[in-house]
């Protein structure tokens, strides 16, 4: 396993260009972490286990238990995750508006986490947004980043809110507003991936079609695989309509935190992971461009104990998976998207 001495000395050879850090390349921010994360796949291989690459969850850094935490990783098979700082609202501030926590987590557990950027969530992206987009991007520049947060365009409630009554999660910005123009630019730019949170609905798609073709260089990960909230407002979306956005936008990769077959979406009263009612046609457009879906957990501040039962959640979808196909979801896909490779494992 890399020592903390090791990382730092590869950090800090890395970032330092010319008295400037590097920003935008993503392999080469990994490239100090790379084989601790290729020996903890491997161990996690040799017990029998398929090894997952979590793309997508997050954290408030006031609230976490982290050796509790990274031993629940450990048990359920979760090699590396890409744990995002939400800000909570209660700490942030005009003079905490950004955490660098993920980081601390990275030199303190390098082998287990990714070094991602603080998530584009409430009250920061709600209130804020371009000030919050201004301290991502003096973030990104010091080269320590290898991969952005999940930003909220279109997010309704969760269903954990929904049962609290906290319905000011109710957040509608337009992705190809000012807002998306100035995050979707950085990502051309830099190179490194950002994911958003983006309800699948008919009048939703345009505008995120077009931000795919207008910024063909920025690498999106559409959150939350076939998950739609209100099934008469997406009736346009299915697996045919998602293949061909696969095929014409190469830029788009999917993350695959969803419900299990039960959950109904307080709301709408539906069932709203609609992968599990026509598993068929979906399969065939992860098997037709396995590598731009990703597995997630969606972990989250409020649900930081949950991770034993959305484990077993995102492992009962890749199990309904061909096993070479689940082995690309699970963890291939997520390398190949950060280190520019296959994994040689």
């Amino acid at each position: 396993m890399i020592n903390r001495r090791q990382f730092l000395a590869g950090m800090s050879a890395l970032t330092l260009v010319g008295g400037r850090a590097r920003a935008g390349d993503a392999a080469a921010v990994l490239a100090p972490l790379r084989q601790g994360y290729l020996r903890r796949i491997g161990a996690i291989k040799a017990q029998g286990v398929l090894p997952i690459i979590d793309i997508e969850s997050s954290y408030n850094p006031y609230r976490i238990d982290v050796p509790s935490f990274v031993r629940g990783m450990d048990d359920n098979g979760i090699a590396v995750m890409a744990l995002s700082v939400d800000m909570p609202g209660k700490a942030y501030s005009e003079t905490n508006r950004w955490s660098d926590h993920c980081l601390d987590l990275v030199r303190d557990y390098p082998d287990h986490f990714l070094p991602v950027g603080n998530g584009g969530v409430h009250p920061a992206w709600t209130k804020s947004p371009q000030q919050f987009l201004e301290d991502q991007d003096a973030a990104l520049a010091t080269g320590r980043y290898a991969l952005m947060g999940e930003f909220e365009f279109r997010h309704y409630p969760s269903p954990r809110q929904v049962e609290r009554g906290e319905l000011f999660r109710d957040v509608n910005i337009p992705i190809d507003g000012p807002l998306g123009e100035h995050l979707f630019a950085t990502a051309q730019h830099t190179g490194l991936a950002f994911q958003i949170h983006y309800e699948i609905e008919d009048v939703l798609l345009p505008p995120l079609e077009t931000m795919l073709a207008r910024y063909p260089g920025a690498k999106v990960i559409w959150c939350h695989f076939a998950q739609i909230r209100y099934g008469g407002r997406a009736l346009s979306y299915g697996p045919d309509y998602l293949r061909g956005l696969l095929e014409r936008f190469p830029n788009l990769y999917v993350d695959t935190a969803f419900g299990g077959p039960d959950g109904v979406y307080q709301l709408s009263g539906e069932r709203h992971a609609h992968y599990w009612a026509e598993r068929d046609g979906w399969r065939r457009v992860i098997a037709a461009h396995p590598y731009r879906f990703l597995a997630a957990l969606d972990i989250g501040g409020d649900r930081m104990d949950r991770l034993n039962s959305w484990s077993r959640n995102l492992r009962d979808f890749l199990g309904d998976l061909p096993s070479a196909l689940a082995e690309i979801v699970a963890y291939k896909s997520a390398w190949k998207l950060l280190y520019g490779e296959d994994l040689p494992i």
